[in-house]
């Protein structure tokens, strides 16, 4: 496989790496080819629900120069390998198993998860932290962006959960975009939410839509031991503020960093706000 990012001046290589229970997740590697660089702390990214890595370009293009980056695709995305023979089931999405898909992941790639720090939007940000909780992830610190408090879904998408999955297309097609598209304020995060739904898994899509509807991660996070900063943006209306902020509160060492926009999380102009935040992180944290 071609580096999706183009030509940038690192190591690329891909491959499917151990998740928990004989699941197998795509995960994309970058090395900077400057020595001094390819030194640094490797940094885990886990984007959100179906997103694809086309969308993170704009950041990871830059980035990956910087720092060593491992992507690693989440189990509900269309190129995770399930268990052969494996009948999936709504609890094969459950959130604990995200984490401990990606404790085994890190594992697999040969990374100490207290070196490193993590990278996650939406329900990526929702499983690593939902790892430190549990006691299933540690790390260095992590930068989430518009974590899940819970997964509000409208009243009339509910019904789609009780349909054949492969009746989704058209209910995506005809329902599910145009919602998107008049509640989503900026033009690029619709974009990006139009390509994931559209490439997305629909029978994962299905079966993990179920089990996110009763999640919360409410109870245990004044357990959380890593630096978090709650990223929110000041245009996003697709990701309640409220639950983000009541996040970074509950958070022993939570801090929320507002930026201006959506867009501006998935593009290189973010990664000195992340760097002025880890800068800031005293050595005992």
């Amino acid at each position: 496989m071609e580096d999706p990012l183009g030509e940038v001046a690192a190591d690329f290589s891909v491959r499917h790496v151990s998740g928990a229970d004989g699941w197998r997740l795509r995960t994309f590697s970058w090395t900077p080819t400057n020595p001094e660089a390819a030194e640094g702390r490797p940094v885990i990214v886990i984007a959100g629900w179906t997103s694809v890595v086309e969308g993170w370009k704009p950041l990871l293009q830059k980035w990956v120069e910087q720092r060593p980056i491992h992507y690693i695709e989440t189990r509900e995305k269309n190129r995770t390998e399930s268990p052969a023979g494996h009948r999936q089931r709504p609890v094969d999405f459950e959130m604990v198993q995200h984490c401990r898909d990606l404790a085994t992941a890190v594992h697999d790639l040969g990374l100490d998860a207290e070196e490193c720090d993590w990278f996650g939007s939406s329900l990526g940000s929702t499983a690593i932290l939902h790892g430190f909780k549990e006691g299933i992830l540690d790390g260095r610190s992590a930068f989430l962006i518009a974590p899940n408090g819970e997964f509000k879904f409208p009243g009339w998408a509910i019904p789609f959960t009780w349909l054949p999955w492969w009746l989704y297309a058209p209910g995506i097609r005809l329902l599910v975009i145009p919602y998107l598209k008049l509640r989503i304020k900026e033009k690029e995060q619709y974009i990006r939410y139009r390509r994931s739904m559209l490439s997305a898994d629909l029978k994962r899509l299905k079966l993990s839509t179920k089990m996110n509807l009763g999640y919360t991660i409410w109870e245990g996070l004044e357990k959380v031991k890593v630096p978090c900063a709650i990223c929110v943006a000041a245009s996003d209306t697709l990701h309640g503020h409220g639950e983000s902020e009541r996040i970074a509160e509950l958070l022993p060492r939570g801090e929320i960093i507002e930026v201006p926009s959506n867009q501006f999380t998935h593009e290189a102009g973010v990664i000195p706000v992340i760097q002025a935040w880890q800068a800031e992180l005293t050595p005992t944290e």
